[in-house]
């Protein structure tokens, strides 16, 4: 009987650890990132100030004009320290042999400022045992720091979830802070990449199963092969579904690209305009991308600590990688023509649960009329100003809400039995 005791007790022991193991990896805080930042001749006080009144976290110091020696990135590095920012240096030794790495670590481990080292970008299965070989060389060298890889699309790539599974085994978890992709939702003539939940799900899904958090890249750019738009520059409301689908599916890294606006890419491919122009100008991106990254870091304050175990989409049609929810989910729609996700999240250090809606129309503000769970006393809705629950319009007699939602609009509601 003591034996059995001593095993129950262990085995509960096991799982409270595992828990607060968990909950610890989620203490962290939602963070926003950019690729290209301000070129060297634009690496000035105004520029990097524009940035943090963005909300800017962190700087991936890759992109066309941007200085990537080791000098440029020690100015980048000074820069962000005085405006609250970090810095993924990107260096050429990246690439070079397990000497030139050690000496690029020396280089930049003390500072203060330094988030991480940028290894590459969408390696394929062939190149995919190098950046595994270079992330396990980056993290001998400076456990603390974050060696980031972004990952291509599912589309992309044969065997998706078997690459992702190389990629994080191969690393091993607890030295990935992020597992990072990018897929670009907005393309040519009004279309729209048909694996974009797909992705977000498949991602979702690896994440909670390897404890890593999910970073994922949103649209600020069009861009045009040889004269033919194949991505469209997205507007205000098609930015906002971006970013609120990436919140309903657990990212906890947004990261934009690009911050800041280089024309020509070579001789085939044009840019549009970014957040910030090519002459250092602020465009009609700007006061989008900052309302969008304050309400993140409002609402992050809460998402940091979820993890989206479950994700469902309603409407008439269902995009590849998607499905209905369930009857007696715990939030459904009273239309069955309402198109929203609806994203169930769930705190595993307090079993606190949340539900995240998304209007999923970027075109059209709308309002919906939701049926809540009998188990459900109250719904509290998190404010996106100040990050703390509020009241909500939930009637507890009839067990119905209803919101009105700006095109792509996201809203975060608090469950409370």
């Amino acid at each position: 009987m003591r034996k059995i005791f001593f095993i129950c007790s262990s085995i509960l022991l096991l799982l409270a650890v595992a828990r607060q193991s968990t909950a610890q990896k989620k203490a962290g805080e939602f963070l926003i990132s950019i690729y290209s930042p301000p070129p060297t001749a634009f690496m000035n006080d105004a520029q990097y100030r524009a940035m943090k009144e963005g909300y800017v976290d962190r700087i991936l110091n890759i992109g066309p004009g941007v200085a990537n020696d080791k000098e440029g990135n020690l100015r980048t590095l000074d820069m962000a320290e005085k405006h609250g920012m970090k810095v993924y240096v990107f260096d050429a030794r990246i690439s070079g042999t397990n000497a030139d790495i050690e000496a690029l670590v020396k280089d930049y481990t003390a500072h203060p400022a330094l988030a991480g080292y940028y290894i590459t970008d969408e390696p394929d299965s062939a190149r995919l045992q190098w950046a595994i070989d270079t992330h396990k060389k980056i993290t001998d060298l400076d456990k603390n720091r974050d060696g980031y890889v972004n990952h291509l699309p599912d589309w992309a790539v044969n065997n998706y979830e078997a690459f992702l599974k190389r990629w994080i085994e191969g690393v091993g978890s607890n030295n990935l802070h992020y597992l990072a992709y990018d897929n670009y939702l907005y393309k040519r003539k009004q279309k729209l990449e048909k694996t974009y939940f797909n992705n977000l799900d498949i991602i979702r899904r690896m994440g909670l199963q390897y404890q890593v958090e999910t970073s994922s890249c949103l649209q600020s750019f069009g861009m045009y092969f040889s004269g033919v738009e194949e991505l469209r520059r997205p507007n205000t409301s098609e930015m906002r579904m971006n970013v609120y689908s990436n919140l309903a599916y657990g990212v906890k890294n947004a990261v934009w690209y690009p911050y800041w606006t280089t024309i020509h890419h070579g001789n085939v491919i044009t840019m549009s305009l970014s957040v910030i122009d090519s002459s250092g100008v602020k465009t009609d991106m700007y006061e989008p991308f900052k309302t969008l990254n304050g309400e993140m870091k409002q609402l992050g304050k809460t998402l940091i600590h979820l993890d989206a175990v479950e994700v469902y989409h309603t409407g008439d049609s269902l995009w590849v990688g998607t499905e209905h929810p369930p009857r007696n989910f715990v939030w459904n729609t009273t239309d069955d023509g309402a198109d929203v996700i609806l994203s169930r999240l769930v705190n595993p250090s307090t079993s606190a649960e949340y539900i995240m809606v998304v209007n999923k129309s970027f075109k059209e503000g709308k309002s919906f009329t939701f049926k809540i769970g009998e188990q459900v006393r109250k719904v509290k809705l998190i404010s996106k100003t100040t990050g703390k629950p509020m009241k909500s319009g939930f009637n507890r007699n009839t067990h119905l809400i209803t919101e009105t939602f700006l095109p792509g609009e996201g809203k975060l509601f608090l469950l409370l039995p």
